[in-house]
């Protein structure tokens, strides 16, 4: 598996089994909201005690006395949750969460039991946190022509702020360009356009995956490779998965 922990973000958007242990271990900035054993995953694992960590990026899930039959589930593919009465290996029949999931072209369906009678925080805690994370995409995400300008002036996320706001900024792709204002916060980096602020992009830090000048023409650029998985489409303003912006004044 060629996976970086340093490198973009991986562990919300994909859907994983028996992974190594170093891959269960948090990246940088992945946080537990709650663990929880034991939890049976009763239909891939039934009759097997483990336990559930649901962080703000996954859900992991791993046998207790054997941790490397284990599986996480990237919020991002999870499509729905609710729950579900099922036939337990360990609990006969009783009611368990059961969250629907898509990655790549497959669908999957977990069923979660918790053998604690009368227990349903692993449902609370799942569901509250999908919920979140689904309210929260704005900070992950790239958007091409969203939403996201009113009056020339950036819908600001909460808790975010402004570092840079910057006229005659092109957006370049290939040989053709269009005009408009760069706006760097702390949350993402910003471009509209000028004579159509519905012309944009919103790019959260998170897939950005490197930042370097050059010069492909007689004015500098700054170009900003992006991350292939967090590319929704090939818009009109991107090349190879790149963007490229630069000063419409000032040449050197």
């Amino acid at each position: 598996m060629a996976k970086a922990k340093s490198g973009a973000v991986w562990e919300d958007r994909e859907v994983l089994f028996d992974l190594p242990f170093a891959y269960l271990k948090l990246r940088a900035g992945e946080k537990i909201f709650d663990r929880i054993e034991p939890i049976e995953d009763t239909k891939g694992n039934s009759g097997t005690k483990g336990r559930m960590v649901v962080t703000n990026l996954r859900i992991i899930w791993h046998s207790l006395s054997s941790p490397r039959i284990n599986l996480s589930i990237g919020l991002n593919c999870i499509l729905s949750t609710s729950t579900k009465v099922v036939n337990s290996g360990l609990r006969g029949t009783t009611q368990a969460l059961y969250v629907l999931a898509a990655y790549k072209t497959n669908r999957y369906e977990f069923i979660f039991t918790n053998l604690s009678p009368n227990c349903v925080r692993h449902y609370t805690s799942v569901t509250g946190v999908h919920k979140a994370y689904a309210a929260s995409r704005m900070y992950r995400d790239l958007k091409l022509r969203g939403a996201i300008i009113h009056g020339k002036q950036l819908r600001m996320l909460p808790q975010e702020k402004i570092c840079l706001h910057e006229h005659s900024i092109w957006n370049l792709s290939s040989d053709s360009g269009n005009l408009g204002t760069l706006v760097v916060t702390n949350v993402r980096v910003v471009w509209y356009a000028e004579i159509n602020d519905a012309f944009n992009v919103s790019m959260p830090y998170i897939t950005i995956e490197s930042v370097s000048s050059r010069s492909p023409s007689v004015i500098p650029s700054l170009a900003k490779p992006l991350c292939s998985s967090c590319v929704p489409h090939p818009g009109a303003t991107f090349s190879d998965s790149e963007l490229t912006l630069e000063r419409g004044f000032d040449p050197f």
